[in-house]
């Protein structure tokens, strides 16, 4: 028996609980004096009524010593002296290889009501992005299966090219077309801000059950709040990364970083972020980020909305 590991998970718990209360709730945020928190800790807010299950929520900012918290879901039951309940780390999800075939919301859970397979391995949805220095040049082309995109604009393995175009003009057809064709082993889908029919539609038409079998998809509607949206793309990353470092090489499919940005600077605006030109916040600049290692590479697509408006207010 192996002591030594027993007695290191002992030293790493954190034997007492942190709490805090409510003080009030304005707008998407939820102000709390206490507990003692990180930036980008999960919290527990337990409801008025008892019989309810606590509200998932994050640490967003500090103002002096009150606590910023943003839910992750539509909260009720919620008034001020609602204990506030620290959980001691970041936002984790379960991944593996049972997650392929599956349909998850933001939280690695999934969709269909069907329970996660044994076995999986925890994972941070916010990780270091790797060293510049560390990064192989892209030498290696990588088949989408499209003919057009393969003959004329040929996509290289760990590449992050983006598909601009207006609405309704068939961006999600496309990405579509290379989860089904493409040569990668996985495929990672996010579709970030779509409306709930739309989502089915792509499973269905777009994607269908060929694409499905080897894909991962993680669905954030535009009916949820800003912060699932955005937590949305972090799992979708985070999950390519796990099978990257398996061995796999992965597509990230996001659809669309538009929407994605949109709710960065929802959030950015509600906790008093100061505002660039043509008011946008600073946290929509680093969208998403492409990731690498010695043995496999992530090919990044993601489509982006072509909007006059949303260009200008971007510049």
């Amino acid at each position: 028996m192996n002591v030594m590991s027993y007695i290191n998970r002992i030293d790493q718990t954190d034997p007492y609980k942190r709490y805090g209360k409510v003080l009030r709730a304005v707008g998407l945020m939820i102000e709390s004096l206490g507990p003692d928190v990180r930036l980008g800790e999960v919290c527990y807010i337990h409801p008025v009524k008892q019989d309810k299950k606590p509200v998932l929520s994050e640490v967003v900012g500090f103002d002096e010593e009150k606590i910023i918290l943003m839910p992750y879901a539509e909260v009720s039951d919620i008034g001020p002296g609602c204990i506030v309940e620290a959980s001691g780390d970041p936002l984790t999800i379960k991944i593996g290889r049972g997650l392929i075939g599956k349909v998850l919301n933001s939280l690695g859970t999934p969709l269909d009501g069907t329970p996660l397979a044994k076995g999986l391995a925890s994972f941070q949805t916010e990780r270091t992005p790797p060293n510049p220095l560390s990064r192989a040049p892209i030498k290696e082309p990588v088949q989408v299966g499209v003919k057009a995109i393969d003959s004329l604009l040929t996509v290289g393995k760990g590449q992050r090219i983006g598909i601009f175009a207006g609405s309704g003009v068939g961006k999600s057809t496309l990405l579509g077309m290379i989860a089904r064709n493409s040569s990668a082993d996985i495929n990672v889908i996010a579709l970030i801000g779509e409306r709930g029919r739309e989502v089915r539609e792509f499973l269905e038409n777009d994607l269908g059950e060929e694409g499905l079998a080897k894909s991962v998809v993680v669905a954030a509607t535009s009916d949820q709040p800003a912060l699932m949206r955005i937590k949305g793309a972090y799992t979708a990353t985070a999950i390519s990364e796990y099978f990257r470092d398996q061995g796999f090489h992965v597509n990230l499919l996001m659809d669309s970083v538009t929407r994605f940005a949109m709710a960065q600077r929802e959030v950015g605006l509600a906790t008093g972020e100061p505002r660039r030109r043509r008011d946008t916040p600073q946290a929509c600049l680093p969208i998403c980020r492409n990731s690498w290692n010695e043995r496999e590479q992530v090919t990044v697509v993601q489509s982006q909305l072509f909007i006059r408006c949303l260009l200008m207010a971007m510049i």
